[in-house]
């Protein structure tokens, strides 16, 4: 179980800022993946925390002494690189993972001469019941203004409640204990609508946190939280707002902050999809008290999908101007960054590619990526942490070249298991983008155990009043069943082997006709269940009615088809497959449809992929939705809260600023309500 916060600050502070000791409201959290040993010690504030997790991997370098000793390296422009977390003139990476035991790391990359990573080392923990992740809303920055990387972040409470933390950088990749400077009571800021910044806005040398907020009643506004030498930051003032009316929704914006003018503030850039279809860029410069100007409108587009889009800054050429740049998911797989000037007038424009990746290279919703000087020589670069589903995880760097376009990537630390990468949380200097809102494909719960069957409600959406009621659930797509009558004479959408749930006498699927004989399928209707009185219908039927509905197919061709589509018979095969077959191709150009065969039939999933890529139909066995429940579907149905936990890794696993990906679950309703909030 993960819960908020607990006692994190002495009763004295605690008083004086308003706040409540004590857990809070526990929420239930569901174990999400590998748990690690840990051991306990003592702080120098007497508070037991965890330390020396197993995994993720421990670094064997050597921490630098803590004496304030730094290296000499700055840039230059004599400015010290952005998160250098260990003091030798090179920015770091740090991710805060969230183990599943409950307790928190915030774990070091530190960068080498090449640019690339060494194995992380625990900056900072904390143990079990303290924080929760999805609580939290980090960037990095020098909040104390003393050459050394700082993390800060916002906390909200299931009470409410807000608070702002600072961990501060002790010059050897490890963090100081976090201390709050700034709380507020419940009902005065809602966490979800923040979007934090950091960047020095005033030019003081020190960098602050700026937060657009997100009224919901038409107004928006920017609050600056202004640093001071020890690293907390002062009560926020108003720094910009804009009204609803006027166009501006936080869901169709994202935001990096740098010095893109040169001037030795920090700017706001914000990449805006102000109508559909069509996105631009502005910049919002900052003025000597923190505050912004007005937005100064540059480069637009008409051919840029706003979902395929994260965006960052970074000074790639060392000219002293940060670039606003764009990676840019494109539709055939292939990747690019994209960056750009602002010019004198203060627009963005210059449009230019810094790097391109091809087809197949990189998967994004797979990736953090961080801007950084990582390898020392005065120009940014950008790094990633790139996590595989089956715990293998590496970090790649693409160093900036002089003229500001980026190198081949350079593959440095990598594991082969350990890290999940639902757990990792790359700290940058702005929040990324929450994840676009899944697809969501429904499923017909089937009980589990023994004589399930004898339980089955036969609530599989295989005919019209199935898809009718998933689309009213919030399902965009269903996944449904494909079985095959006698000799592969008809496709027709069933799910069970036999025809147990329909009206006429008990018969196995593959050992009757579809409209011949006395026990003949076509015309039996469902005898019990939420949809008693439906047909079965064929496949075509089927398709043509998801499609009226504008429902995505995702088919499961059953095992039992066997009989047919192996046969020894040539003839009864090729009828069968072209049951099969024939209803997609006719259809696969103008309707989404996916198909896939039983996970306990080897033999039939490999001919059916072969058949289909004969066909041209390679595409319907890819970019499959992904499974995201826990738990299996029971009669009377189980509470939905017991998947809780297994979405919201998924959600984190899965979930991508840039696409918006398709994920099955028996309780479309109640997933769908369940990201409000979680995403956009």
């Amino acid at each position: 179980m993960k819960i908020p916060i607990g006692i994190i600050c002495t009763a004295v502070v605690c008083a004086l800022l308003g706040l409540q000791t004590g857990p809070g409201n526990a929420s239930a959290m569901a174990d999400r993946g590998f748990a690690s040993a840990v051991a306990s010690t003592t702080t120098d504030a007497g508070a037991s925390v965890a330390t020396a997790p197993q995994v993720p991997f421990v670094s064997s370098v050597s921490a630098q002494a803590e004496d304030g000793t730094r290296a000499a390296n700055v840039r230059a422009d004599g400015s010290a690189p952005r998160h250098d977390y260990d003091g030798d003139g090179r920015s770091d990476m740090v991710a805060w993972y969230d183990y599943a035991d409950g307790h928190d790391a915030m774990q070091t990359f530190v960068a080498g001469p090449d640019g690339g990573f060494l194995a992380p080392r625990v900056g900072w923990e904390t143990g079990a019941g303290n924080f929760w992740a999805e609580h939290m809303k980090r960037v990095t920055g020098d909040f104390n203004g003393d050459g050394t990387g700082d993390v800060a972040a916002f906390y909200g409470y299931d009470d409410g409640r807000v608070t702002l933390f600072t961990w501060l950088g002790k010059g050897n990749g490890t963090f100081a204990t976090h201390f709050s400077s700034w709380a507020v009571a419940p009902g005065n800021w809602t966490f979800d609508a923040i979007n934090a910044q950091a960047g020095d806005f005033n030019g003081d040398g020190r960098d602050d946190v700026a937060a657009w907020y997100d009224y919901r009643n038409g107004d928006d506004k920017l609050f600056t939280f202004l640093s001071d030498p020890g690293g907390g930051f002062s009560s926020p003032f108003s720094s910009f707002a804009r009204t609803d009316a006027e166009g501006w929704e936080v869901e169709r914006m994202k935001f990096a902050t740098g010095d893109f003018n040169g001037d030795g503030r920090d700017d706001i850039g914000v990449l805006d999809s102000y109508t559909a279809g069509t996105v631009r860029l502005m910049a919002f410069a900052a003025k000597a008290d923190g505050g912004f100007g007005e937005p100064v409108r540059g480069w637009e587009s008409s051919g840029w999908q706003f979902d395929r889009v994260s965006v960052h800054a970074g000074d790639f050429d060392g000219n002293g101007r940060d670039e606003f740049a764009a990676w840019y998911d494109y539709a055939d797989g292939h990747d690019a960054l994209i960056g750009f000037d602002l010019d004198d007038a203060g627009r963005f424009g210059n449009r230019r590619e810094l790097m391109n990746a091809p087809e197949g290279w990189y998967e994004r919703y797979q990736m953090y990526l961080v801007t950084g000087d990582y390898n020392g020589d005065g120009r940014d670069d950008l790094a990633t942490y790139y996590g595989y589903s089956d715990g293998r995880a590496k970090t790649i760097t693409f160093t900036a070249k002089t003229d500001g376009t980026l190198d081949a990537p350079l593959h440095s630390w990598n594991v082969d298991n350990g890290w999940t990468f639902a757990r990792v949380h790359m700290v940058e200097r702005y929040n990324s983008s929450p994840p676009l809102c899944p697809t969501v494909y429904g499923h017909g719960g089937y009980p589990t155990g023994d004589n399930a069957w004898e339980r089955d409600q036969v609530r599989q959406p295989n005919h019209p009043a199935g898809l009718a009621q998933q689309k009213s659930w919030g399902a965009r797509g269903v996944e449904a069943d494909l079985q095959l009558t006698k000799d592969g004479t008809k496709g027709v959408m069933w799910h069970n082997s036999t025809t147990r749930g329909l009206t006429g006498p008990k018969a196995s699927i593959t050992d009757i006709w579809w409209a011949t004989g006395a026990d003949q399928l076509k015309g039996r209707t469902i005898d019990h269940g939420p949809y008693a009185g439906e047909t079965v219908y064929t496949f075509r039927e089927w398709l043509d009615s998801a499609k009226q509905q504008n429902m995505a197919a995702f088919v499961e061709l059953k095992r039992e088809a066997r009989q047919s589509l192996l046969n020894d018979d040539a003839s009864i095969r090729e009828t069968a497959w072209n049951e099969v077959i024939a209803p997609i191709a006719e259809r696969a150009a103008t309707q989404k449809i996916m198909i896939y065969g039983s996970v306990d039939a080897d033999d039939l999933r490999a001919e059916l992929k072969k058949r289909m890529e004969a066909a041209g139909l390679g595409g319907t066995l890819t970019n499959y939705p992904r499974w995201v429940d826990k738990f299996g579907w029971e009669e009377p149905a189980p509470a939905a809260s017991g998947n809780y936990g297994q979405w919201q890794e998924k959600l984190n696993q899965y979930g991508s600023p840039v696409t918006s990906v398709p994920m099955v679950t028996t309780w479309p309703k109640e997933f769908r309500s369940w990201m409000t909030g979680k995403c956009r």
